[in-house]
């Protein structure tokens, strides 16, 4: 995919609150609504959040934690839980 047709088409600095930017969201948030069914994708999603609770519960507060800056560690990925 060229990195141009994901870029905005109007000015190159639109500013805070991009007209562009919001008409491409909105057209493709229509394309999807028409073209998937939405009340299937939102069973699916609340049945994800309640199977992975606990993850998601994790993922939230360590968002909602402010940093005092990158730990070494942490740049390093030694605190990746998934591993």
């Amino acid at each position: 995919m060229d990195d141009n047709e994901n870029r905005p088409q109007g000015s190159l600095n639109e500013g805070e609150g991009s007209e562009t930017a919001d008409k491409q969201y909105r057209q493709g948030a229509t394309e999807f609504a028409k073209h998937t069914d939405t009340l299937q994708k939102g069973i699916e999603a609340e049945r994800e959040v309640e199977n992975y609770r606990d993850e998601y519960e994790r993922a939230e507060e360590s968002g909602k934690a402010r940093s005092a800056g990158d730990l070494q560690s942490d740049l390093e990925g030694k605190n990746d839980r998934r591993r």
